[in-house]
């Protein structure tokens, strides 16, 4: 049984005498996983059959054919079936021929030279085939609405009445039937004795100034039904004229909005409740006096209601009246209501009051005849709100540049790795120990650029490198230099360390943060100078030591302090320092997130951290990282330079978008003995694998391309031929790995990061063509 979800093939009359490029196009619309069923022709007889059949969604045509052209196909096609799209399809045809083309009523034409156009062309006409339906389908639709709302107006619930100038019944709508309980007759008293006595007079007047002064009348009253209950109307009375001006009848459109003032009603009677909500709502005088305070007011400011009644609110909320305030009181009094955010204070003394933001809403409040009478202001505590929003914004603003970083280092992969293969293609042509050794500084560099790219990674993407076992004392060092070079002179650096620290196992990238961070932060508490003193010694920690009943673990571990001489963190924060975004800088100077990465990054390396800090008395920040063993680390011994494996021949297509990459990465394989084919992008490659099928034992291909991107082209090619071997060169390995494991499942796929070295890349080739399939 067909599943319904399954997208339809897309049915295509393919005109064209070519066998090689009939199995092309088919070829290139099944790499494109554009499902399709194609109906083939050579000759006009068999294209005129084919239409005639139907059941066609797309005509392919060459331009021409021995015994039939693609112009006179087209004009069969716009005369029999001119919704159907036409593409045209020639290795030979002109720009004013495929001007033409178009004009005569061709959807798009495709050059054969540029083939993968064609998907994209076929895309593009199925489309706008769909649009055009959309559109039928909605003015169809838009007809069909225009028709119920003319039955909705012929059918409104509105009660409608026509009255002689006396105010007897000439007419009643359906609607004022019913509400009376008929259906059928006209009711049968007069239609003022059933307005309210209390009504009465007034609507009396009201009619006879509409036919008086013939200008229409409105006004709500109460009705009473014969069954006795009570309606309320909201009527307008309009007078019907003759061709001589002279009023005639009135007919008057009511609704009925007893519900609403039964609602208006219950409304009043819940003013009561208002105390239940948790809004800050008061009612002030036009002096801005209280005169009503509710208890999400008393909660909110502190003030209780006995308090705050009788007291300037812009005094008691604000300690005076700002610009802000006095623009929103004239506001209130020229258009009766002011919305916006606004900064208040809560009840103490100027070092305990604490500061809320709250949703302001002010409505002015009059009497029966239209005078101000009072304002109304509910007030919505939003301080956690924006709190959050701020939270959120900086976290985009930190996945932004980490999306940012990700771009930049793809880049910088891609201009570095030619240079590496470069150098080291060129060693082989210098015999002189002078350019020998430019050629050692070139890698070097080269090198340390890729090492940078990869720090830029690791921190913008919060991404952790590979652990290893490592020395903090080589951390520490590092740091130490860059801090002289950077701080202020008025800072004091200063680094200690025992002889033979014991070693950690741990990402020296992330380890080389937590010092910055800390560094960091100790300089930005001393602007006027002071003194950093940075340290690491081994500890053995034992269930009895402060360490362990504070949250530490006991054994062995690298101690590394942070002290400086600023003013100290106050008691009453140092159990907030480490939350998210929580910062004692100035606003705009801090993130609040620097901390919080330390305490992340240790607690990822089983470690944990202390802070010990008095007033005026300099602050010390303790990580401890649990050492691997009690003995130093021993420099492992340099091994010698493995074997570099040359080919045999083989023939390797390499695909990449960068041209300087191409270049020197064929130079490169063709030195070692590989025979190498070029693609500047996936379509290319399908192509150039289609010549050289047979040839072809390995691609190479970059991940991020235009037009097709490497994990398509790897799924495109793994189906054309289980037997050819893959190798992903990526400037971005860990998400590029993942992107080929999404788009291509079950490929077995080597990968190379750029940049590498000429070893690396002949390894890794080798290993590939070399490499026994799975069983």
């Amino acid at each position: 049984m067909t599943d319904p979800k399954t997208k339809p093939a897309l049915r295509v009359l393919y005109l064209e005498d070519s066998l090689a490029d009939q199995e092309l196009v088919e070829e290139l619309l099944r790499s494109e996983e554009l499902a399709s069923e194609f109906v083939m022709v050579d000759d006009q007889p068999g294209f005129e059959k084919a239409i005639e059949a139907g059941s066609i969604d797309l005509i392919l045509s060459d331009y021409s054919l021995p015994s039939f052209d693609g112009l006179s196909a087209l004009a069969i096609a716009r005369e029999r079936c001119p919704e159907l799209p036409f593409i045209l399809m020639s290795g030979v045809m002109g720009e004013e021929r495929a001007v033409e083309s178009l004009k005569q009523g061709a959807t798009d034409y495709v050059l054969k030279q540029r083939i993968e156009r064609l998907v994209p062309a076929i895309r593009r006409a199925v489309r706008e085939v769909a649009e055009r339906e959309r559109l039928r389908l909605a003015e169809e639709q838009l007809r069909l609405n225009e028709e119920q709302l003319r039955q909705i107006t012929d059918n409104v619930g509105d009660l409608i009445v026509q009255l002689d100038l006396r105010g007897d019944w000439q007419y009643c709508s359906p609607s004022y039937r019913r509400l009376h309980g008929e259906t059928a007759a006209l009711p049968s008293a007069r239609f003022f004795e059933q307005v309210h006595e209390a009504d009465r007079q007034a609507v009396q007047d009201m009619f006879a100034m509409a036919i008086r002064t013939g200008v229409g009348q409105r006004r709500e009253f109460r009705l009473v039904l014969p069954s006795g209950s009570i309606r309320y109307l909201e009527a307008q009375f309009n007078v019907v004229c003759d061709e001589r001006g002279s009023v005639q009848s009135v007919i008057a459109v009511s609704r009925d909005i007893t519900d609403r003032r039964h609602s208006e009603e219950q409304i009043r009677a819940q003013a009561a409740l208002l105390d239940k909500a948790q809004d800050a709502i008061t009612v002030c005088d036009m002096d801005d006096q209280v005169v009503y305070w509710n208890k999400g007011a008393e909660a909110l400011y502190g003030w209780t209601c006995d308090e705050a009644l009788g007291r300037n609110l812009h005094e008691l909320l604000h300690g005076e009246i700002s610009a802000p305030i006095e623009e929103a009181r004239q506001v209130v009094r020229n258009r009766g209501e002011w919305n916006g955010e606004l900064r208040q204070k809560t009840k103490g003394d100027e070092n305990s009051r604490r500061q809320v933001a709250v949703q302001s809403r002010w409505t002015l409040v009059t009497d029966d005849d239209g005078n101000p009478k009072s304002q109304l202001i509910i007030n919505t505590d939003v301080t956690d709100r924006n709190l959050s929003e701020s939270h959120f914004l900086r976290a985009q603003r930190l996945e932004s540049l980490g999306a940012l970083a990700s771009g930049i280092a793809h880049d910088l992969n891609n201009m570095l790795a030619p240079i590496v293969l470069a150098s080291q293609l060129l060693r082989l042509r210098v015999d002189d120990s002078e350019g020998q050794g430019w050629l050692d500084t070139l890698e070097g560099s080269t090198q340390r650029g890729a090492n940078l790219v990869r720090q830029v990674l690791t921190f913008a993407k919060g991404e952790e490198g590979d652990r290893v076992e490592l020395s903090v004392g080589h951390i520490l060092s590092e740091v130490s230099a860059i801090l002289r070079q950077t701080l202020d002179r008025s800072i004091e650096v200063k680094m200690t360390k025992e002889d033979k620290l014991w070693p950690v196992k741990g990402d020296p990238t992330l380890l080389h943060q937590v010092v910055m961070n800390l560094c960091v932060n100790a300089r930005d508490v001393m602007p006027q100078g002071g003194r950093l003193h940075i340290s690491a010694e081994n500890v053995m920690l034992r269930e009895t030591d402060r360490e362990v009943s504070r949250g530490g673990r006991p054994g062995v571990h690298v101690l590394i302090t942070v002290a400086d001489s600023g003013p100290g963190i106050p008691p009453e924060l140092q159990d907030r320092i480490f939350e998210p975004f929580f910062t004692t800088k100035e606003r705009g100077r801090g993130s609040g997130l620097g901390l919080t990465t330390v305490q992340t990054i240790v607690k990822n390396h089983g470690g944990f951290v202390f802070v010990e800090s008095e007033r005026n008395k300099g602050c010390r920040f303790k990580v401890y990282l649990p050492a691997l063993t009690s003995a130093p680390i021993t420099r492992p011994t340099q091994s010698a330079r493995p074997t570099v494996p040359r080919g045999n021949g083989e023939t390797v297509l390499l695909v990449d978008d960068e041209a300087p990459f191409r270049e020197i990465s064929q130079a490169t394989l063709e030195k070692y003995g590989y025979r190498v084919l070029t693609a500047a992008d996936g379509t290319e490659a399908l192509t150039v694998f289609m010549r050289h099928r047979n040839e072809v034992s390995l691609v190479m291909t970059d991940i991020m391309m235009p037009v097709m991107d490497g994990a398509e082209l790897i799924r495109s090619l793994y189906k054309m031929d289980l037997k050819v071997r893959f190798v992903a060169i990526s400037g971005l390995l860990e998400s590029e790995k993942a992107v080929v494991e999404r788009v291509a499942p079950g490929v077995r796929v080597d990968f190379l990061a750029k940049p590498f070295s000429t070893d690396n890349l002949l390894i890794t080739v080798n290993e590939a063509l070399n490499r026994e399939d799975d069983a």
